[in-house]
C-alpha cells in the first residue's frame, strides 16, 4: 500500500493520511488535524502507531519556502532533531524540555520531499498549553499573574531545562512565554521548553543567514547585532520570561528589533511593582521586589560579560526572594477555588481511548509513578524501567544508579520520583540520578511506601522482622520518633492530605480494612470510620484540596475531604486497585479490566468508561488531569483517555 502520494496535498485534506517512519520499523504517524502554523511551517496533532500501541504526538513540517534558498528545510529540521535528540540520550531525559520522537521526510507537500519532526504531545488542560496561556488564564480568573510559589516553580523548571540544553552544547535563541509548554495543575505542573527552530547545536557553526534573530523583546541584543551568540542569550530571555510570569507584561515592550535594542541599551529597567497584576503576597515584600528588580536588570545587561553566566546563576539570585522557605509548587488558592467553582461538571461525551502499550505476561510492574507529562518510572523484579511515552526503556545509564532493593515509587515533584525499600533507604530519583538520599536510623527496616517532600515533611511506612508496621516521619531531613501501628497487618499506602496530615490505610491483623489520619508533628493517629470490607489497597490525594480517595475490596471507595468522610460503592462491587483525582474534581477508580469515573458534584453513581475483559492483570497506577487519564496494569498495559485536541507545536 502506498502511503504517500507523489503530489502536493492541501493541508485541509490531510486528516487520516499517514507518514511512515524512516527509521522505526512498523511505526507510522496518522495526521489528525493542524494545530499550529508559523514562519517555519505547520504543526499537526498526530497519532503514532507502532507494534505495541499508539500515542499522541505533534508532527512539525518545515516549509520548503521558509527563509532563503541558502537554508535547506532539511537542515532546519535537522537542527531541531539534533538539539532534542541529544537530550534523549539520557534515561530518563529532562522533563523540562519537549521530547524528541522521530524525524523523516514526506511527499505530501510536493517534491522534493518535505522534512518533518515528531515531538511529544503536551496536554495543556483547563489552563492552556503555553506559559502565555496560563499567565493569561490566571489574570482572567484571579486578576493577578503567578503567585510567589508558582513563579518560583516555573523559574526552577525553566532554569533546569536551559541548563540541560546548554549541557549538550545547544543554544536555544528563541525562549519566549509562547515557546514554553505546560501540563498539569498545582503541585503536578510542569513547564517544558519547546520550539528549537532557531537553536544552534555546537558544530553547526555561525547562525544561518535568514533564519531570524528571535522574538522581539526576548531576543538578546547581540542576536540582532549578529556579534556572536552564546548561552548568555538564553539567560537574557529567561530574565524576560521571569518578569512576564510575575507581571503578565513584557519586560521590553517593542514592535521592532531596533526599538527593542534601544530599550535594552538604556540602563533604566521596569520594576515588577509597576504592574497591577503583581501578586499581593509578593508586592507586600517591598525589599524582595527591589532585589528581584536588580536581579532582572543583571540578567538583561546589555553586555554579556555583565550578565549571569548561567541560567542557574540567575535562578539562584531570584529563587530565595520568591519565598521565605522552599515549598511545593501550587497555584494560588484563589485560582484553585475559581477553577473548581466556575468549571461546569465534566461530560464524558467525546472522550477517545487509546491503548498506549499492550499488556505483556513476561513483564511485572511492582510499583509505578506517573509524571504529569505521561512519563512513568517503574520498579520490576528485573530492575527499574522508564516509560518514555512511546516505549519502555531498560536499566541503562542513570537508571542503573537506582539502589537495589527498592520496592516502591511515588511522584515526588516535577521530574522527581520518591523511591524506597530495604535498609530503610529513602531517595529522590530523577534525570540527574539520585539527588536526595536518607536512611532510617534502623537499617533492618524495609520501607514500603511514602509521600511528602524532602525539603518539608515526608511520612513513610516500614516494617522490621517481628514487629508491627510503623510510620516514620522525616522533617527537615531529620527522622522523627516512629509511630508503631499495633494491630495492623499491613499498610497499603500513605497519602499526603494537607500540610501536616497524612492518610494511611490497609488491613488489620484480625481482618478487615482500616483507614486513619496521621499527624507526624503531633505524633497522633486518628482512625476513620470504615465499612466492613477486607482491605483498602490504594488511593490518591490532593493536598491543595485537602482531599483523599481510598479504594479497596467489594467496590468500596472512602472519600476524605477536610474533616468529612463519605463512602460509595462501585456497581457490581468489583475489587478496586487504583484511583486518581483531576483538577476539575472528577474521580477515577480501576477494577480488573475496567476504569470507572464520576463527578461528585453531580452526585452521580460510578460508571464504567473503558473496559477490556482480556486485560487480566490489575491496574496498579492511574493519573488524571482535566480531560486526560492514563492507567497502567501490573503487566505493563497502558490505556489513555482524553478529550479535546488542544496541542501546540
Amino acid at each position: 500500500m502506498v502511503s504517500e502520494p507523489p503530489v502536493s496535498v492541501p493541508p485541509s485534506s490531510l486528516s487520516g493520511r499517514y507518514i511512515d517512519s524512516d527509521v522505526q520499523l512498523g511505526v507510522r504517524y496518522v495526521l489528525e488535524h493542524q494545530v499550529g502554523e508559523g514562519g517555519m511551517g505547520a504543526a499537526y496533532l498526530a497519532r503514532r502507531e507502532g507494534p505495541e500501541g499508539a500515542s499522541p504526538v505533534v508532527v512539525k513540517v518545515v516549509r520548503r519556502a521558509f527563509g532563503t534558498t541558502d537554508i535547506p528545510p532539511d537542515l532546519v529540521a535537522q537542527k531541531e532533531a539534533v538539539a532534542l535528540g541529544r537530550l534523549n540520550e539520557r534515561v530518563p531525559p529532562s522533563p523540562f524540555v519537549v521530547r524528541f520522537v522521530d524525524t523523516g521526510s514526506t511527499h505530501y507537500f510536493g517534491s522534493p520531499p518535505t522534512p518533518w519532526i515528531a515531538i511529544e504531545y503536551v496536554h495543556g488542560g483547563v489552563e492552556g498549553t503555553t506559559l502565555e496561556d496560563r499567565v493569561t488564564y490566571s489574570i482572567h480568573k484571579t486578576g493577578y499573574a503567578f503567585d510567589s510559589v508558582r513563579a518560583l516553580h516555573a523559574l526552577r523548571c525553566l532554569a533546569s531545562g536551559i541548563t540541560e540544553i546548554h549541557g549538550v552544547g545547544v543554544i536555544h535563541r528563541d525562549l519566549t512565554p509562547g515557546n514554553v509548554l505546560c501540563c498539569g495543575f498545582g503541585s503536578t505542573e510542569i513547564f517544558k521548553i519547546s520550539d528549537f527552530g532557531l537553536a544552534r547545536p555546537v558544530g553547526f557553526g555561525r547562525t544561518f543567514a535568514g533564519v531570524g534573530f528571535g522574538t522581539v523583546g526576548y531576543a538578546a541584543p547581540e542576536q540582532a547585532l549578529d556579534t556572536g551568540v552564546d548561552i548568555r542569550a538564553d539567560v537574557f530571555a529567561l530574565a524576560c520570561i521571569t518578569y512576564y510570569v510575575l507581571t503578565a507584561n513584557h519586560y521590553f515592550d517593542a514592535t521592532t528589533p531596533y526599538e527593542a535594542y534601544e530599550r535594552m541599551r538604556s540602563k533604566a529597567r521596569k520594576s515588577i511593582l509597576d504592574s497591577a497584576a503583581l501578586s499581593p503576597e509578593i508586592r507586600e515584600r517591598a525589599d524582595a521586589c527591589r532585589a528581584i528588580d536588580a536581579a532582572l536588570a543583571w540578567g538583561t545587561a546589555l553586555s554579556v560579560e555583565h550578565r549571569p553566566q548561567t541560567a542557574d546563576a540567575l535562578a539562584t539570585a531570584i529563587l530565595p526572594l520568591l519565598t521565605e522557605r522552599v515549598a511545593s509548587p501550587t497555584s494560588s488558592r484563589l485560582l484553585l477555588r475559581t477553577i473548581q467553582n466556575s468549571a461546569p461538571p465534566s461530560d464524558m461525551t467525546g472522550w477517545h481511548w487509546t491503548v498506549r502499550h499492550r499488556p505483556h505476561d513476561e513483564m511485572v510492574i511492582q510499583s509505578a509513578a506517573w509524571d504529569t507529562d505521561g512519563r512513568c518510572f517503574a520498579l520490576t523484579p528485573r530492575g527499574p524501567l522508564f516509560w518514555s511515552g512511546e516505549s519502555w526503556l531498560g536499566a541503562k545509564s542513570i537508571l542503573a544508579r537506582v539502589p537495589r532493593g527498592m520496592t516502591f515509587a511515588k511522584r515526588h515533584e516535577a521530574g522527581g520520583f520518591l523511591i524506597g525499600g530495604v535498609h530503610g533507604t529513602l531517595a529522590v530519583f530523577g534525570s540527574e540520578g539520585i539527588r536526595e538520599l536518607s536512611s532510617a536510623p534502623d537499617a533492618s527496616i524495609e520501607l514500603q511506601d511514602a509521600s511528602g517532600l524532602f525539603d518539608d515533611l515526608v511520612v513513610a511506612v516500614g516494617c522490621r522482622p517481628g514487629a508491627p508496621p510503623a510510620l516514620y516521619g522525616l522533617s527537615g531531613r531529620r527522622w522523627l520518633k516512629p509511630f508503631p501501628l499495633e494491630g495492623i497487618q499491613n499498610v497499603a499506602t500513605v497519602l499526603r492530605l494537607d500540610d501536616t496530615r497524612w492518610v494511611v490505610c490497609g488491613r488489620r491483623v484480625q481482618g478487615g480494612a482500616f483507614a486513619a489520619i496521621y499527624s507526624p508533628l503531633d505524633w497522633e493517629l486518628s482512625y476513620l470510620p470504615t465499612p466492613a470490607i477486607r482491605a483498602y489497597v490504594s488511593g490518591a490525594s490532593s493536598a491543595e484540596r485537602c482531599l483523599a480517595l481510598l479504594v479497596g475490596s467489594d467496590g468500596t471507595t472512602l472519600r476524605t475531604e477536610g474533616d468529612r468522610t463519605t463512602v460509595s460503592v462501585v456497581p457490581g462491587a468489583p475489587d478496586l486497585s487504583a484511583s486518581a483525582l483531576d483538577a476539575l474534581g472528577r474521580e477515577w477508580v480501576a477494577s480488573l479490566g475496567t476504569l470507572w469515573t464520576r463527578d461528585p458534584r453531580l452526585a452521580e453513581a460510578w460508571r464504567p468508561t473503558w473496559s477490556n475483559s482480556t486485560w487480566e492483570a490489575p491496574f496498579i497506577s492511574v493519573i488524571a488531569d482535566s480531560g486526560r487519564v492514563l492507567a497502567m496494569t501490573a503487566s505493563a498495559g497502558i490505556v489513555e483517555g482524553r478529550t479535546g485536541c488542544e496541542a501546540q507545536p
